[in-house]
């Protein structure tokens, strides 16, 4: 039985809470200790690995949530539905590592250091047997919060006992592989609670079924990847480590903030598929609505808050060496936004509707000026080009899904509770602005702005009396 959306997103929350903390811990730690041209070189590495595991998972991930959302119901249905898609993602794995054995052969900058690339390349085989889709598609938000808290936990030790110098680079290669992907191992040995040999008549199974709707995701996936992987591909190839280093410390505090507005999409995505599939189409109208307005009301203040907390931020978090990567985490704070919405739009709305060919267009035109931009932008002006190719990918991404789309989303765009949330981000900005003129040392800078934020957006919308604010009120005092 399906737990409710806010169990859901409360566990969801807790593990992307996670997520964010741990690297809070290690990366100001990793900055330090293995410094930018170390950091860059394994996110060279690892945005190489990324395409062969795009090319591998063939956009299974996206498609098999869905699949077996729709599928749970009928335990015979869903199983012989899992067991395909495992099958067919096993064969693409074969394929992927044949692929890496050739890079390994014939290109120079991955000869540098090829261990560190065959340790990163292990991602492939994890995401292969991990089956994360499975376990979001039935819903089970509660066991990928824990077992998530207990491999990160786990890894972060290993991470400090191993790591401690430029020299331990294979370690923290080993870190990324497992830090993120190890758990997997259970995700396989646990389908056996779910999927029952009985059910399996191999000579029954229809693998190819799945290729033509797993391509039409792929092709999504195929130009998603070219704004958020050729940024470090093509910034490694056209600078060095060293620019790829600052690009990444600057993208992973964006990222980290980013995962607190979007964690919302994995839990809505089953859910969504799952009433289409009933043909509950009110109740999805409201459930997206909400979505789409709780979002804003999340991501707006992140963006802010990253503009103005992005000096103290980055100085503390990975230390004065990274002030370069300062300027490029400003310009793409507006991405929190940009991509929160685009999740609404495009994973919570019209890929469960089936119209996964408006998403891959919208993603198309964004692709096309990330390559534009940064072929024009990245030799001229670095890691700076960098980030506003990736800002204006993603800005061309949200607006075309929204031209495209928007007869297909159901979803009131401005209301009064959004002003709301502008006036709370202007006062919150002013509070920030003013705090940054004292010049205090970085970290209590930076406490002080996001204790002061918080209150000031928090009393804003209180005043206000804002429609989540008051619903939230409501619900706690009956408990």
């Amino acid at each position: 039985m399906a737990q409710s959306v806010k169990v859901n997103y409360i566990l969801n929350l807790i593990n992307t809470g996670t997520q964010m903390l741990f690297p809070l811990i290690t990366f100001p730690y990793v900055c330090r200790v293995i410094e930018a041209d170390g950091i860059g070189q394994v996110n060279f590495f690892n945005s190489i690995i990324s395409y062969i595991s795009l090319f591998t998972c063939l956009g299974i991930p996206m498609y098999a949530i869905r699949e077996i959302a729709r599928d749970r119901n009928d335990v015979v249905k869903m199983n012989r539905t899992a067991t395909e898609i495992l099958l067919l993602h096993s064969m693409l794995t074969i394929v992927g590592y044949v692929i890496v054995a050739t890079l390994c052969l014939l290109v120079p900058k991955i000869q540098v250091n090829i261990p560190l690339f065959l340790i990163l390349s292990l991602t492939i085989f994890f995401t292969a047997i991990g089956c994360e889709w499975f376990y979001q598609g039935i819903e089970d938000f509660k066991y990928i919060t824990i077992r998530g808290l207990i491999i990160k936990t786990i890894s972060v030790i290993l991470l400090f006992i191993f790591v401690k110098s430029k020299a331990d680079l294979l370690y923290y290669g080993c870190y990324m592989v497992l830090g993120v992907l190890g758990g997997n191992i259970f995700n396989f040995l646990r389908l056996r609670k779910y999927i029952h040999r009985e059910n399996i008549i191999f000579s029954e199974l229809h693998i190819k079924r799945h290729i033509k709707p797993v391509l039409k995701v792929f092709s999504f996936s195929v130009v998603t990847s070219i704004y958020l992987q050729l940024n470090t591909v093509l910034l490694g190839f056209f600078k060095n480590a060293l620019a790829v280093g600052y690009f990444t410390a600057a993208t992973k505090v964006m990222q980290m903030l980013l995962q607190m507005s979007s964690c919302l999409g994995s839990v809505m995505m089953p859910r969504a598929s799952h009433l289409l599939a009933e043909n509950k189409e009110s109740e999805f109208n409201n459930l997206i609505q909400k979505s789409y307005d709780f979002t804003l009301a999340i991501a707006m203040p992140i963006t802010i808050g990253l503009i103005f907390c992005a000096p103290s931020l980055i100085t503390t978090l990975c230390g004065v060496k990274f002030a370069n990567s300062i300027l490029p985490s400003q310009i793409i704070a507006p991405i929190i936004l940009m991509v929160s919405i685009a999740n609404v739009f495009g994973i919570q709305v019209l890929f469960p509707k089936g119209k996964i060919n408006i998403v891959t267009l919208s993603c198309g035109i964004g692709a096309i000026v990330a390559l534009v931009l940064n072929l024009s932008l990245t030799p001229l002006f670095s890691y700076i080009g960098t980030a506003v190719a990736y800002l204006g990918a993603e800005v061309t991404t949200t607006v075309s899904m929204y031209y495209v789309g928007r007869k297909y989303i159901p979803i009131q765009y401005f209301k009064q509770s959004h002003l709301n949330y502008l006036l709370g981000c202007a006062i919150m900005a002013l509070v920030l602005f003013a705090i940054s003129r004292f010049q205090l040392p970085s970290f209590y800078e930076l406490v002080l702005q996001g204790c002061c934020g918080v209150i000031v957006y928090f009393l804003i919308l209180c005043l206000r009396k804002d429609s989540i604010l008051m619903q939230l009120f409501a619900k706690m005092s009956k408990c």
